[in-house]
């Protein structure tokens, strides 16, 4: 369940930035990656013993903000920048 309102929030918080920075992928792309790092830190600390639902929640959060937004750049800022969140 934590994973579905992760997903949910991180979508939320996706459209929120896109409009706030005025479609800047830079930006976005960077204030987004902070946000699923710490995220998946959380998560991964929080369940040890499984982490395959919080890898595919992540994935899945990636997956619909490609979808969404269609660039390459955007989806590897964000990758870029969770591995440093």
């Amino acid at each position: 369940m934590d994973n579905v309102i992760a997903i949910g929030v991180g979508l939320a918080l996706r459209a929120v930035i896109d409009r706030l920075t005025d479609s800047d992928y830079r930006l976005t792309g960077t204030l987004v990656g902070l946000w699923e790092g710490f995220v998946l830190s959380h998560f991964l600390h929080k369940n040890r013993r499984n982490p395959n639902d919080t890898y595919l929640a992540l994935a899945t959060r990636f997956v619909i903000d490609f979808l969404l937004t269609s660039s390459p750049v955007r989806l590897v800022l964000t990758g870029a920048w969770t591995l440093v969140g």
